[in-house]
């Protein structure tokens, strides 16, 4: 039954729907981001991750495709042995019915994996309804000053990572999901504006058992549609573990330049 549900309002999401007489003409925008960091001491350490998206806004009905990627590796400074520590990749589809409304309904689907949780595969698939909590008039062309809450429904299955050592491998787990996300944008000052977004989801029926990605951003204008960004992420699965991790958590803190066009 559940899963018959969020079938029914994916499918709804994807279709279009004229509501809003001031988005007529169709928009294509997209953007683009690079960032990385390096690490010196006992172990150098050096993280890349580079993340692309598409947005298509017609009549008040909004489609977009993120991916993402990132990589890292570490060398022991004693030992000269380097080896990956960050090896992850993500594309996901969501869309957005009623955008400029307070009440929004939405459907999103995604695919990802990650060698620091030891995911070999998540596939989600759901949908929600999002409440636009303050959305003031922007002179900004490429940035929306807004503040939301989103509840949703999720389906998820996961495929751990095969680890030499580890005996959950092959071992695929479904789960139900509740999703709450916040997400607060602002223009703090005339060269400084600020993103956050906390996302959080508990399976239904065990809270403990849940995934958290917790992301705050600053970004300072150094040129026309070009910004230069400060990224602090840490993403949380109580699952990891379990499934060979050697951590439930994994932060970053990362340097980069963001473009939109």
């Amino acid at each position: 039954m559940r899963s018959r549900w969020l079938h029914a309002w994916c499918l709804l999401a994807l279709l279009p729907r004229a509501i809003h007489a001031q988005d007529r003409t169709p928009r294509l925008t997209g953007g683009a981001e690079a960032a990385g960091n390096l690490l010196y001491g006992a172990a150098s350490q050096r993280v890349v991750t580079t993340s692309a998206n598409a947005r298509w806004l017609d009549r008040g009905v909004e489609l977009r495709l993120d991916a993402a990627t990132g990589y890292g590796d570490a060398r022991d400074q004693s030992t000269g042995v380097r080896r990956v520590i960050v090896r992850n990749s993500r594309i996901g589809l969501t869309s957005d019915l009623h955008l400029h409304d307070r009440i929004s309904p939405f459907g999103l689907g995604s695919l990802e994996n990650s060698l620091q949780q030891r995911v070999g595969s998540r596939i989600i698939v759901g949908g929600g309804v999002k409440f636009t909590l303050w959305s003031p008039p922007s002179p900004i062309p490429d940035f929306s000053e807004d503040a939301s809450l989103s509840i949703a429904l999720l389906d998820e299955r996961t495929s751990p990572l095969s680890v030499a050592g580890s005996d959950t491998a092959g071992r695929r787990v479904t789960r139900t999901r509740y999703s709450v996300r916040l997400r607060y944008r602002r223009q703090l000052t005339r060269h400084l504006r600020i993103t956050h977004v906390t996302y959080y989801q508990p399976a239904v029926g065990t809270a403990s058992r849940y995934t958290m990605d917790i992301a705050t951003t600053l970004l300072l204008p150094v040129a026309r549609r070009l910004d230069f960004t400060v990224t602090q992420r840490e993403r949380i699965d109580s699952e990891a573990r379990a499934r060979g991790a050697p951590s439930a958590r994994d932060g970053q803190l990362l340097f980069g330049v963001r473009t939109t066009f």
